[in-house]
């Protein structure tokens, strides 16, 4: 069996003496901090795209035309039911949801 062989502390210092005294290759540019640069650009421009405001439109729901006669007929069950507060809450959410659409459809030219 032979035995294996590891160097002496002054010979592997006098190797890499001589290997850093001898002529090296040359290195191309350093390209890491154009990398970095490039990355927190990037990453800069991310963060201030999510700085745009979304461009909302309103969305316009197909009315049901309702006929004065059905209003007035809606109009006296209500009155014949002051009991209901839900009821009353309700029907008047309604026409206030119904009053808008008409206004923002209205405002998109869409009616």
């Amino acid at each position: 069996m032979k035995e294996q062989y590891y160097p002496r502390l002054s010979e592997v210092i006098a190797r890499d003496m001589h290997r850093l005294n001898g002529t090296r290759q040359p290195r191309g540019p350093d390209l890491g901090s154009a990398i970095a640069a490039l990355t927190i650009g990037l990453l800069f421009a991310l963060a201030l795209a999510g700085c745009t405001q979304p461009v909302v439109l309103p969305q316009c729901i197909p009315l049901k035309a309702v006929s004065k006669a059905d209003e007035n007929t809606l109009a006296d069950e209500l009155d014949a039911t002051p009991d209901m507060p839900a009821l009353h809450d309700m029907a008047r959410d309604w026409v206030r949801m119904r009053d808008e659409d008409r206004a923002a459809c209205l405002k998109r030219g869409a009616l």
